[in-house]
Formats: C-alpha cells, structure tokens, sequence
C-alpha cells in the first residue's frame, strides 16, 4: 500500500479538534488539521464555563471528578508550555429561582459526590452586592472558567509550526474515500476525523447521528463599578473575567441555527441582566457573539468509526460541557486510536448501530 501523507487528517479545530491533535502529534504521528479559521466553531464564542453541577437541578454526571481532574492537568500542561494562564478558578454563587427548587439542592446535598462541589446555602443577602436573589441560593466550589479564544489561537499557531494546519473551508462533497483511503483537496490520509461542530448534522456519512444543535448568543460587558465577584449563575450567567469586564450568557435557540448575533437575543440578555441586578446603570455592551454549541439528544458525546468505513471517525457532541469534559476524552480518544483502549461506553456512538 502507497504511503499516504498523513497518518491523521482532522476537520475542525475547535477545542476537540484542537486537543485531539494535541495528544496524536506527541505521539509522533503526522497530522493535518484543516478549519475555516473557526468560522463555524462554537469554541470561538464559548464561556468555556467549568462547572461540575448542570442545569436546574444541578446533576453531577458520574465521571466529572475525571473530567475535572483531566481538565485542570490539561490547562496546567498548555499553559506550562506557552506560558498563559487558561483557566480561571471562581467560586459560583447559584440563585434559586423559585422556593421548590431549593429540593434540588438538597437532594445534591445527600450525594457523596455532588458534595464535593455544594457549599453553603446563602439568604438573599449572603451574595455579592447588588444581586438580587430572592429565593436565596448556595455557594459552589471547584468552577471557573477557561479562555478558550487564547487556547485555540496558541494551538493554533503550534500547529502551523509543525505543518499540521490548513486554512480552509472544506464542504463535504470535497472529500473522498476511494479505496479506503480519505481525501481532502489533494491530502491523503489513513484516517479522517470530523470534529466539525454543528456541522455534523449535514456530514453524509455521520448525519443520521442524533445531533441537537442549540445556537447561543453572549454578551461582553463593561463597567465603571464592579458588578460581582463571583461567577453568578441564575436564569441567566455573569462571569467577571480576569482580563477585565464580564460575560453575560447564554440564551438557548434551536430552531434559527446560524452563528449571527439577533436584537432579540439581545433584549433577553439585558432583560435578564435587570433580574440579575439592583443597578444597571452605566453598564455598556461591547461585543455579541453567536454561537451553536453541538448538543445530543442523550447529552453524551459521539465518538467512534462509522460502521461501512472504518477509516472515517467522529469526535463530536460535547454541547455545553466542552471545556470541562473535552480534554478528558481527547485523551481517551488519542489512546484508543493509538493503542486500542476503548472508547468510553456511554460516549461510543454504537449505542446508535441500528441509525446507520
């Protein structure tokens, strides 16, 4: 068999992407990542929110202490290497909003795990000055969040050094498998891995996947005072950033998927941001982004080959959770694909053989 170019072809360099080269590149394999200069990545306008309770009821899936431990050795070794700080630790203050949610938390409470993570409860007048929390709430331990603009621009510019990007758009049509070996534009393969976001829903070869794409809107905001000093996760999220202003996300949108900033996304952000907030006054908005997270109708994501070509993978579906669970299974991911470990169970996308 002819050598090919690349032992790895990779589409997309969001951060699964971008850390899945990470891992194969330091095992000496050759690799192509090729992106549209994150035209189409969520990553690019993510919070990068590290937060170990989800939704509403604050659910802790069973492996987050893996994926906390992976994401924090993971931010250290980046930022050891290229010399910036990436994650940012803040402690959470999470607002109630109604009294029957209060259950929840308790219920969190009574859970080994969850534990891990819960603080105190806090009366409406326990939070930072100036939020309004009337049905009181509770402190969270072991959140943050990591800037994931700076982490895919250093990766970036890692990969160019090392020949390993591409600079391009790529629509599917442009990529063949003719004899078991995956073409993009001329760069062959012995691999192809899609990492490409909410694209996957129109990919012919994993669409039948059953991807739930949720487009998100942020706002970055400036202030002459200091609004609050912990991340304040209610109906809505402010998080100060370290660099300087604040975060306010995310609505949730999965009808108009587009990556386009909307008025009425807008609207909810600030009509969100008033029930967040005593005072308001003098706060400006200086950026909105938009983004679609890739979101799955199991929230697990889609890992595996596809069953007719075993030369094409997907490494995708990590919705909301990205920046907490990503490094983890890049790293198994990397080990399968290296070695033969197995994918995680709940992740491999066997569990959808009959869609193919």
């Amino acid at each position: 068999m002819p050598r090919v170019d690349f032992d790895f072809l990779i589409l997309g360099q969001g951060l699964a992407g971008s850390l899945l080269a990470w891992h194969l590149l330091l095992a000496d394999k050759r690799v192509l990542v090729i992106d549209d200069g994150l035209r189409s990545s969520s990553t690019k306008v993510a919070a990068g929110l590290i937060n170990p309770l989800a939704g509403m009821r604050f659910n802790c899936a069973p492996r987050t202490a893996d994926w906390l431990a992976s994401a924090h050795a993971f931010y250290d070794q980046l930022g050891e290497h290229f010399g910036h700080r990436y994650f940012h630790a803040i402690d959470m203050q999470r607002l109630l909003r109604s009294p029957e949610q209060k259950r929840f938390y308790q219920r969190q409470l009574e859970r080994a795990q969850s534990r891990l993570y819960l603080g105190d409860a806090l009366a409406s007048g326990d939070f930072d000055q100036g939020v309004k929390a009337p049905h009181g709430g509770f402190s969270q331990k072991q959140t943050g969040y990591v800037n994931l603009p700076l982490v895919l621009a250093d990766l970036r510019e890692w990969l160019r050094q090392r020949n390993a990007y591409l600079e391009q758009a790529i629509e599917h049509t442009q990529i063949q498998v003719d004899g078991g070996i995956p073409r993009i534009n001329g760069n062959e393969g012995t691999q192809l891995v899609f990492c490409e976001g909410y694209r996957l829903q129109q990919n012919p070869w994993f669409k039948a996947l059953p991807l739930q794409p949720d487009k998100g809107e942020f706002l970055q905001l400036r202030s002459e005072k200091r609004l609050c000093e912990h991340i304040i996760n209610g109906a809505h999220m402010l998080i100060p950033l370290a660099e300087g202003g604040y975060r306010l996300g995310a609505t949730h949108e999965h009808k108009q998927i587009d990556d386009l900033p909307t008025e009425q996304a807008r609207t909810q952000l600030l009509d969100g941001l008033q029930n967040l907030l005593a005072d308001t006054d003098g706060i400006e908005v200086t950026a909105q982004q938009a983004g679609v997270r890739p979101a799955t109708s199991d929230r697990h994501p889609f890992i595996g080959p596809h069953p007719e070509y075993p030369q094409l993978w997907v490494f995708n579906g990590f919705g909301a959770r990205g920046a907490l669970s990503i490094p983890w299974h890049a790293e198994r991911f990397a080990a399968h694909l290296l070695n033969g470990t197995p994918i995680p169970a709940e992740a491999d996308i066997r569990r959808y053989r009959e869609l193919f």
